[in-house]
C-alpha cells in the first residue's frame, strides 16, 4: 500500500540551477588567460563542460514520472522498487534520496518542490521527517 504518490514532472529550478552552474565555469574557462600552448586543453574542458551541462538536463528530464512511497522505506520509481538507504537530507526546496535496488543498482534521487504538487510535497517531508 502506497503512503504517498506523486506523478514528478521536470523541475524548472533543478534546469536553471544546473544551466547557471555550468555556465559559470564555462564563462571562467572562456575568460580566464590561455596561453596558446595550452589551446588544445581549453578546448577539451570546454567541450567537457558543455556535454556534462547537457547530460545534466538529460538526466533532470529523466526523473519524470510515477513515484510512491511504500512501507518499510522503500520507494517504487521507474518500474522497480527500490530501499531508502540512510537518511533523507530534506530542506525547504529538494530531498535528496539514496537509493538502492534489490539487484544492488545504486542511485541518488533529488526532489525537488517545483516536480509535485505542494501539498504532495508537505506530505512527502511529513513521511520522511516522521521515518527518519
Amino acid at each position: 500500500m502506497a503512503l504517498w504518490h506523486s506523478d514528478l514532472r521536470v523541475s524548472w529550478r533543478a534546469q536553471w540551477v544546473s544551466l547557471l552552474l555550468h555556465g559559470v565555469v564555462i564563462l571562467v574557462l572562456l575568460l580566464a588567460p590561455w596561453p596558446a600552448s595550452l589551446t588544445v586543453v581549453w578546448m577539451l574542458l570546454l567541450t567537457l563542460v558543455v556535454f556534462e551541462c547537457v547530460r545534466s538536463q538529460r538526466r533532470i528530464r529523466s526523473r519524470e514520472g510515477e513515484i510512491s512511497l511504500l512501507e518499510h522505506r522503500q520507494l517504487q520509481w521507474r518500474q522497480k522498487r527500490w530501499q531508502i538507504h540512510g537518511r533523507p537530507w530534506i530542506t525547504q526546496q529538494a530531498i535528496l534520496l539514496a537509493l538502492r535496488s534489490a539487484q544492488g543498482e545504486k542511485e541518488k534521487l533529488w526532489l525537488c518542490r517545483d516536480s509535485m504538487e505542494d501539498e504532495e510535497w508537505r506530505e512527502l517531508r511529513q513521511h520522511l521527517l516522521m521515518s527518519g
